[in-house]
C-alpha cells in the first residue's frame, strides 16, 4: 500500500539545526596534548562536506546574523550591522574576509578557499586595508574600524572578536595538514611570511584566545557551519585545546573519554543515562559528576556518577519535555585533587510523529502535476542531495520516487532517513514540497538508492527528483561560466545539462566522456543533474573504439590522420595499419608529440587523382580497437572544386547541413553521405554552375555519429567527415 498510517507507539524523531556538538564528538582526544592532540582533532574535523565559496553568502545569513535583526549580518572588524545582501566592491559593501589570508598558502584552491569556518563578512574598504596582514597588537587606529589597529604587516582585531579570530586561525592550522592535495597550514610566531603556508603571530593569538572566550554569537556560528560542513571548530567548543597544542599546556591527569548516551534517541519524560570512561594517572578517581542545564553556558544542575565496572562511570539526567535541548559536561576529580572536565555536549528530546504518510510515489501521481497540489502532507524518504536552500528525498528505486524539498536551516545530511511535512506545489511544472511545518529525523547513514540509468536525451517526468546516472556522455559544451553554472553532455541520444552547484563544481573537458550521477532537476523548462560531490562525475569507462574524424593531405608525401580520441602510440605508429591504393606505400607513421589523436603518415609521392586509404587495428588508450575503415580522398582537387573554399556548416551538424563551394565551371556532381562503414545512406546528383554554389540537406532523421560527405564529378572527388549530434 502506498498510503501508510503510523501507530501512535512508533516514535520518529525531529532534530533541528541549532544543536551544539553531538555526544562523543571529541572522543579520542582525552589525555593528549601537543602534536598528538592536534592529530586527533584533525582526524575528527577533516574530510568535511565541501561547499563552494559562493555559498558562504547563504551561510552568513545564519552564522553571522545580527541577533537583533535577522535580515542583517555583523561585520567582523567594524561590528556594524549590515544588510545581508549588500555585497560589492569598496565602500560599505560586504566583502568575504579570509581570516587565514588566502595568499598565505592556498589562494583559490578548494577546500581551503571556501571553508566557511575561515570566512567572515567584513566591510569592503576595511577588508582592503586589512589585506593579507598577520595578526598582532599595536599600530595606528583604523579610521572606520576604530577598535582595530594596523601596521605595514600586522592587524589588531577589535577586543570583541580577538578570540574569534585566534580560534579561526587555530582551526585552519589543525584542519589542513597537507593531506589529499590540501595545503599544510601552520600557525607560527612570526609575521610577513606570505606566500608561505604560515600565519602569525602565534604568541599574540594565544593571548587573544584567553582574553576573549567564546560567547553565544560565536557558538551559534560554530553550530550553523556544522549543519553545512559537518565539522566543527574544536577551539570554540574548548579553547583550552589551543593551550594544550601550542601554549605548553600538559594533558590533565584525569582523562574523560568514550562519552555516550542511553538511549541514543531520548524519550520525553524519561531519564537519559550518560556514560563515560574516566581514568587517572595520579591515584584513583575520587568523584565524578554530570553537570547539566538548558543552555550551553548555564550548567547549574549536578548528577553524581557511579562506577559501572573498571573505569566505566554512569549518571542519569532526569527526563525532560519534548522539544528540549539538554546541555551537559562531565567533571571528574582524582585523589591528587586534579580536576578535569569534558567539552559541553548536547542532546535533543524529540517529539513523536503520529500522523499519516503519503508516499512520494503517490505525491508524484505518475503525471506532470501532483494530485496533492495545494495540500499539506507528510512523507518519508532518504535524503539524496543537500544544497543551499533545498534537498531531495527518495523512497525506493525507480521512477516517481523522488521529491524536491524547498527548505533551509535544518540539520540535513545525505543518507538521513526523515519524515517531512509541508505544502505540495508546482513550480513551473516541478513538483515540490515547501513551507515545511515539521521535520522528523529517524536515523542516519543509510545507503542511497541505486541510481536509475537514463539516456541523456530520454529524460521524462518520472525522473524528476530521482537520483539518475548517465554513462559515456561526452561533454559538448564546457562553458558553464557563461551559462549559469551549466555544462552539457550527450551520449548519442540528445543533450542533457549538468549543473555545477554551490556544493560541488566540476571543470569538464570538451569532448571527454563522463559517467555522471545525481538528482534530476526540472528548472526553467530544462532537465539537469544537480552535482552533489566529487564522486558524481567520473571519467567514463571507455568502451568505444576510436574513429577517424578527418584526413588531410599536407604535402604529396604527408597525410595527416585525426582520430576521435587519443590513440595508443604503438598501434597508432604501426605503419602496417595504414594502406593506400594505386601502389602508394606508407613508409612511416608518427604520432603528434602533444596532440595524441593525430598521426602523420609519410608516404611515397602522390600524383593528382583519386585514392582510398584503409585504416585498421588502431586502438585507443583503453585498448578499444577501431573498426576498419576505407576513406576516399583526392589530390589536385582544386582543378574543379576550389577546395579551400568549400564550407560545410553548422559544426557540429544537427538537423540540417549546408555545403557551399566554388566551381571553376559547370558540372554534374554527386552528393553522397556515407556512414562510418562506408555504406551510402544518401545519394543525389546536382547540376552546378561556375562560381558559388550551395546545397542543403535535411538530416533530421539521422542518428548521431560520424559520417562522410563526398562531392564527386566524373573524375574528381572532394571528401570531408562530419559529426551529427
Amino acid at each position: 500500500m502506498r498510503k501508510l498510517t503510523l501507530l501512535l507507539s512508533l516514535l520518529l524523531y525531529v532534530f533541528y539545526a541549532n544543536a551544539q556538538s553531538n555526544t562523543g564528538y571529541y572522543n579520542g582526544t582525552e589525555g593528549k596534548d601537543g602534536d598528538e592532540l592536534k592529530a586527533a582533532l584533525n582526524d575528527i574535523i577533516s574530510g568535511h562536506q565541501v561547499w563552494s565559496y559562493s555559498s558562504s553568502k547563504t551561510i552568513f545569513k545564519l552564522s553571522d546574523a545580527d541577533p537583533d535583526n535577522a535580515d542583517n549580518v555583523i561585520l567582523v572588524y567594524t561590528g556594524r550591522s549590515e544588510d545581508n545582501g549588500n555585497y560589492g566592491t569598496g565602500g560599505n559593501y560586504i566583502n568575504r574576509e579570509h581570516v587565514w589570508a588566502k595568499s598565505h598558502g592556498f589562494n583559490y584552491i578548494p577546500p581551503m578557499y571556501g571553508d566557511a569556518h575561515n570566512l567572515k563578512p567584513s566591510d569592503a574598504s576595511v577588508n582592503q586595508d586589512k589585506s593579507n596582514k598577520d595578526f598582532d597588537n599595536g599600530g595606528t587606529q583604523h579610521p572606520e574600524a576604530t577598535g582595530c589597529y594596523y601596521t605595514e604587516y600586522t592587524w589588531e582585531a577589535r577586543d570583541e572578536v580577538k578570540g574569534d579570530i585566534a580560534r579561526i586561525i587555530f582551526y585552519m592550522s589543525t584542519r589542513y595538514e597537507g593531506e589529499n592535495g590540501e595545503s599544510d597550514l601552520e600557525v607560527v610566531d612570526a609575521i610577513n611570511t606570505s606566500p608561505l603556508p604560515e600565519h602569525g603571530r602565534l604568541s599574540t593569538l594565544l593571548e587573544w584566545n584567553l582574553q576573549d572566550p567564546p560567547d553565544d554569537f560565536e557558538m551559534n556560528r560554530n553550530n550553523v557551519i556544522y549543519t553545512y560542513q559537518r565539522n566543527r571548530n574544536p577551539f570554540v567548543d574548548d579553547p583550552n585545546f589551543a593551550q594544550l597544542i601550542w601554549g605548553g599546556g600538559i594533558a590533565a591527569t584525569v582523562a574523560i573519554g568514550n562519552v555516550s548516551l542511553n538511549p541514543v534517541m531520548p524519550v520525553a519524560g524519561e531519564a537519559v543515562e550518560v556514560k563515560a570512561n574516566i581514568s587517572s594517572t595520579e591515584g584513583d578517581i575520587s568523584s565524578a559528576q554530570v553537570k547539566w542545564g538548558l543552555a550551553w553556558n548555564e550548567l547549574g544542575n549536578t548528577v553524581e556518577m557511579s562506577v559501572v565496572s573498571g573505569d566505566s562511570y554512569s549518571g542519569s539526567i532526569p527526563g525532560q519535555a519534548e522539544g528540549t535541548y539538554v546541555y551537559y559536561s562531565i567533571t571528574a576529580t582524582n585523589e591528587a585533587d586534579d580536576v578535569s572536565s569534558s567539552v559541553v555536549y548536547v542532546y535533543y528530546v524529540p517529539k513523536p510523529f503520529t500522523g499519516t504518510l503519503i508516499s512520494i510515489y503517490d505525491i508524484q501521481g505518475q503525471q506532470v502535476h501532483s494530485p496533492y497540489k495545494g495540500q499539506v502532507v507528510s512523507t518519508t524518504g532518504i535524503i539524496t542531495g543537500k544544497f543551499e536552500d533545498h534537498y531531495y528525498i527518495q523512497d525506493g528505486f525507480g521512477k516517481w520516487n523522488g521529491l524536491f524539498v524547498y527548505d533551509a536551516g535544518k540539520l540535513q545530511n545525505i543518507g538521513d532517513s526523515i519524515i517531512v511535512t509541508g505544502l505540495i506545489e508546482e513550480w513551473y511544472d516541478k513538483t515540490e514540497m515547501k513551507e515545511i511545518s515539521d521535520y522528523y529525523f529517524i536515523s542516519a547513514n543509510h545507503d542511497l538508492p541505486e541510481p536509475l540509468e537514463v539516456m541523456t536525451g530520454e529524460v521524462e517526468e518520472g525522473h524528476e527528483g530521482v537520483v539518475v546516472k548517465v554513462k559515456e556522455a561526452v561533454c559538448t559544451d564546457n562553458n558553464y561560466q557563461g551559462n549559469h553554472g551549466m555544462w552539457t553532455v550527450n551520449d548519442g541520444s540528445g543533450i542533457l545539462r549538468i549543473l555545477n552547484t554551490a556544493v560541488f563544481e566540476y571543470e569538464p573537458t570538451l569532448g571527454t566522456p563522463y559517467d555522471i550521477k545525481g538528482p534530476m532537476n526540472w528548472d526553467f523548462d530544462e532537465w539537469k543533474i544537480d552535482l552533489r560531490y566529487e564522486d558524481d562525475v567520473q571519467l567514463a569507462n571507455d568502451n568505444t573504439p576510436p574513429t577517424v574524424t578527418s584526413i588531410e593531405i599536407i604535402t604529396k608525401t604527408n597525410i595527416k590522420v585525426v582520430f576521435s580520441e587519443d590513440v595508443d602510440q604503438q598501434t597508432g605508429e604501426d605503419a602496417g595499419n595504414y594502406s593506400v591504393n594505386n601502389d602508394i606505400t606508407v613508409d612511416a607513421a608518427n604520432q603528434h608529440a602533444l596532440v595524441k589523436s593525430q598521426v602523420n603518415l609519410t608516404v611515397s609521392e602522390l600524383i593528382d587523382g583519386n585514392y582510398e586509404i584503409i585504416i585498421q587495428n588502431v586502438a585507443d588508450l583503453s585498448g578499444n580497437v577501431m573498426v576498419p575503415v576505407t576513406i576516399p580522398f583526392s589530390v589536385g582537387i582544386e582543378e574543379l572544386f576550389n577546395g579551400a573554399e568549400v564550407n560545410i556548416y553548422p559544426v557540429p551538424v544537427k538537423d540540417k547541413i549546408n555545403i557551399e563551394f566554388t566551381m571553376r565551371g559547370p558540372e554534374t556532381i554527386q552528393l553522397s553521405v556515407m556512414n562510418i562503414t562506408g555504406l551510402a545512406i544518401y545519394e543525389q546528383h546536382h547540376e552546378t554552375q561556375a562560381g558559388r554554389n550551395k546545397l542543403s540537406l535535411d538530416l533530421e532523421n539521422m542518428s548521431s555519429g560520424p559520417y562522410f560527405i563526398r562531392l564527386s564529378s566524373s573524375h574528381e572527388v572532394f571528401y570531408r567527415i562530419i559529426v551529427v549530434q
